[in-house]
């Protein structure tokens, strides 16, 4: 029995070395690809991992903040020689650029770490809520077999909760490859390959990053104090009746963070891009707006389900959602508009 669970695992691991050499940019570095899938297998893996006597299916929430920075660690060191190295003029400005992109990314997963160990998702047994409701959606349709249970639970687990949200976050910092890259590769030519100093809409774009990196932290420092004040019982009498956060940035958009998150990497891409003089309307180079594609349509799909359980949760919560826009932030309607609403929907 050991055997073949070994020579199975062997198979699909081989299976794996051959799907990785298709992966953009796969052929810089073997180290990438052993960080990428040594990665999945560990998030996999560890959710075999009783916490509280029952598995925890959020390992790879925990890695979520940290894999797309060490991915970008990883590529920083092995361009180390040219990304900080003395240059002058394009291939100046091209350091500058990768820089500046390595320090946002930095920032960013510091802020998610920080912000997720102090609402205990690395507690040990933390688990996100959506999960139950995920589990219970799976088994209503499967059968009623144990084992076919278990085989198909188990494909959703290495196939999904790690495979694609780890592939998702490698898509996502890919971009920052061929950013730190980039200034060895000015250095190198002989044309002119980079403009000397940064453009309008590169400085815009950087400072919008910025912009949406501290919106981001707003909005997730006003829901940690809601739930810390919901513990407490110390909320106003209007929160208390809601039960959930709706001022703030919460009051113009009923996920602002989601926005920001979604924003932030979107226009990651178009930075990198225009740094490296990518196009990405060519069909060579559209597997760099995977990441933020796929990002999207996965906070669209999360979104849907926490709003589905708040819904269910919270009675004002069907009201909050026709008065407050869901994500761009927009005026809120008034009670008034709110209540003609509702009854053109009997």
């Amino acid at each position: 029995m050991c055997s073949c669970v070994l020579q199975t695992l062997a198979s699909v691991c081989q299976g794996l070395q051959q799907i990785t050499s298709a992966l953009p940019y796969a052929e810089a570095s073997t180290h990438t690809r052993q960080l990428f899938w040594g990665t999945v297998c560990a998030t996999w893996l560890l959710t075999f991992v009783r916490q509280r006597g029952r598995r925890n299916f959020s390992i790879v929430d925990r890695v979520w903040p940290l894999f797309p920075v060490v991915l970008v660690a990883q590529w920083v060191y092995e361009s180390r020689d040219s990304l900080f190295a003395a240059h002058e003029g394009a291939a100046c400005a091209a350091q500058c650029k990768a820089i500046v992109g390595v320090v946002l990314v930095t920032v960013w997963g510091m802020r998610l770490c920080y912000n997720s160990v102090r609402r205990g998702d690395y507690d040990v047994g933390a688990e996100d809520y959506r999960w139950v409701h995920v589990r219970a959606a799976i088994d209503r349709i499967l059968p009623q077999c144990s084992a076919v249970r278990w085989a198909v639970w188990e494909l959703v687990n290495i196939v999904f909760i790690s495979g694609f949200q780890l592939a998702l976050l490698y898509l996502l910092a890919v971009p920052l490859h061929g950013l730190v890259r980039y200034p060895g590769t000015v250095a190198h030519s002989t044309g002119n390959m980079a403009v000397d100093e940064w453009s309008c809409a590169e400085v815009s774009l950087a400072m919008l990053m910025a912009a949406l990196l501290a919106l981001e932290a707003v909005a997730d420092q006003q829901m940690y104090e809601f739930r810390q004040r919901k513990q407490q019982n110390e909320l106003t009498r209007n929160e208390a009746q809601a039960g959930f956060v709706h001022t703030g940035l919460w009051r113009y958009s009923r996920h602002p963070n989601v926005l920001c998150e979604q924003a932030f990497w979107a226009v990651m891409c178009v930075f990198c891009s225009m740094t490296t003089g990518t196009d990405l309307g060519s069909s060579d180079n559209v597997y760099l707006l995977a990441g933020p594609a796929l990002l999207i349509a996965l906070m669209w799909a999360s979104v849907q389900l926490t709003e589905s359980i708040s819904r269910a949760k919270y009675p004002m919560y069907r009201a909050y959602m026709i008065q407050t826009s869901r994500l761009i932030p927009w005026k809120p309607w008034s009670n008034a508009q709110v209540i003609n609403r509702a009854h053109a929907k009997l």
